[in-house]
């Protein structure tokens, strides 16, 4: 078998990610906008090394992907596999690109692309609506090249262009119809705001749904918000009867498509949101819950914004439980940070389920992934998370468990500390060991447990002369320890150890008595 040229499968996987882009901006910017152009360029620059010295682009469209020369393109990218079903679904199996692909060219396939599926078959399929926008450098199932060409000549043969067979998303063509479909939808959200009968505010409901999908562009953005708020508040509102709730959830489940999480989530990380908006956007999105987790999770994952991942994260984490089973699948993904962003979320959500979904996690290959690992059994707390952070505590990673140790310590689990002093009282004095005693150590100090005063007095008492500096070392610290703990009884042996020969020691104890003085009334 033919082995795939990666690095060629690498360029088109990068092409044809600049129209899913264009596929975007297009969703969200109106007819005109510079972004459209700006888009349509950047994808050019995509495709240009690919049609070099004259050639063209074939690739054969399925279901599940790209493929070319029957070699699947990229295939564990996740947002060529949906473009793909999106060309699929309008019934393209071949796409062929010319080599004097223009920008102009990627603008009005896209345009036309987007087409609802039935627009598309009804004016005799994607092929003949391409050749009725005078589109001829990219083709759709016909592979034979010569016979494009021939078409080609007939279509660039016919008369120009008049103001009637405009391309599609010209601004002087459509900026009236935008206009008309804003103010019907601000007409039907005022009939619904004040419809009072259950079977006529359903009626409402069934002209909204494709209305909204209308208007789904940047200047109309407040309107679709309005729209969103007033059906949770009347999927949720208990002065409303259980017939029109229902109407309104169901509305709301037909409209939370990826086009429309897209857009809201494109309106909430605009930094020209205003605070009233962004915080009706988190509410509709949360609220929409598990419709749209995944889209949500595929959002985080294409993300390259630190502070729009952030925003992501938090929506996920207000969804609550209704994202777990979700993001309990994202625990499998290949990519790490994927893994790690799910771990974090579900940390947040703090569900008891999710604990034996993470405890295999302690071992993931990747360290940053144990470590989310491990916060978050710490944000979910309860014995049973104590217990996974016991084992790891015990883990011959030395970096999984000194953060076990600091995160049972940090809360004050009590049920840990046979564990820990059995760690402490363990005799290696290697700079490992020593490390890893320390951090129990600490842990013993914020719990704050009688019980561990004894096993910490014996390591102040403890002398070694072959690793003197490594043991002072853990008697600095099961000093600094007792002085959290706070007991009484060990005053005596604090105001001796505060002369010790060792000046951490010594240090360490001066500011342990300043602690026990503090607590004392």
């Amino acid at each position: 078998m033919q082995q795939p040229d990666n690095d060629l499968h690498n360029r088109i996987a990068s092409a044809l990610t600049g129209l899913v882009k264009q596929i975007k901006a297009l969703r969200y910017y109106p007819p005109g906008h510079p972004a459209l152009q700006l888009a349509a360029h950047e994808c050019l620059k995509g495709f240009l090394p690919l049609l070099q010295n004259d050639r063209h682009l074939s690739l054969t469209v399925r279901r599940e992907g790209f493929l070319l020369n029957d070699q699947p393109v990229a295939k564990t990218l996740q947002v060529l596999n949906q473009l793909a079903t999106f060309c699929f679904a309008r019934r393209i199996q071949y796409l062929t690109v010319l080599s004097d692909l223009k920008a102009e060219d990627l603008l009005r396939f896209v345009q036309n692309l987007i087409l609802d599926p039935q627009e598309i078959h009804a004016r005799g399929g994607i092929q003949a609506v391409l050749e009725q926008a005078r589109i001829t450098t990219i083709w759709v199932n016909e592979q034979d090249l010569e016979t494009i060409l021939e078409r080609r000549k007939k279509i660039e043969a016919l008369p120009p262009e008049t103001e009637t067979t405009a391309a599609p998303g010209d601004k002087t063509s459509q900026l009236t119809p935008a206009q008309a479909q804003a103010l019907d939808l601000e007409r039907l959200l005022k009939r619904l705001d004040e419809e009072t009968d259950d079977q006529r505010f359903r009626n409402h409901l069934q002209e909204l749904i494709p209305l909204l999908r209308l208007n789904l562009i940047i200047e109309n953005r407040a309107l679709v918000l309005r729209a969103m708020v007033l059906l949770c508040r009347n999927a949720t509102g208990q002065k409303f009867s259980e017939v029109r709730r229902a109407h309104a959830l169901n509305a709301l489940g037909q409209l939370a498509t990826d086009e429309l999480t897209d857009f809201l989530v494109a309106m909430l990380v605009d930094r020209e949101c205003g605070e009233a908006a962004r915080k009706a956007l988190l509410n509709v999105l949360a609220f929409l819950g598990d419709k749209i987790v995944r889209r949500l999770m595929f959002l985080l994952a294409e993300e390259t914004s630190a502070t729009n991942r952030k925003v992501l994260a938090d929506v996920l984490v207000r969804t609550g439980v209704a994202a777990v089973p979700v993001l309990q699948e994202h625990l499998f993904d290949d990519r790490w940070y994927v893994v790690r962003n799910a771990v974090a979320i579900l940390g947040e959500i703090r569900s008891q389920d999710s604990l034996p979904h993470l405890t295999p996690l302690l071992e993931h290959k990747d360290i940053r992934v144990r470590r989310e690992a491990v916060r978050s059994l710490t944000k979910i707390g309860g014995q049973r998370a104590v217990n996974i952070l016991l084992k790891a505590a015990e883990s011959d990673d030395q970096e999984l468990s000194r953060q076990a140790l600091l995160s049972l310590g940090a809360i004050r689990a009590a049920s840990a500390i046979p564990t820990l002093i059995k760690l402490i009282e363990q005799p290696e004095l290697s700079r490992g060991a020593v490390d890893i005693k320390k951090d129990a150590i600490r842990a013993l100090g914020e719990i704050r447990s009688s019980e561990a005063v004894a096993p910490l007095l014996k390591i102040l008492g403890r002398r070694s002369l072959l690793r003197r500096a490594l043991n002072d070392e853990l008697r600095a610290a099961a000093v600094a320890a007792l002085g959290e703990i706070g007991d009484e009884s060990v005053r005596t042996v604090l105001e001796k150890a505060s002369g010790d020969r060792a000046p951490a020691v010594a240090r360490a104890a001066v500011q342990a008595l300043m602690l026990l003085d503090k607590d004392t009334p």
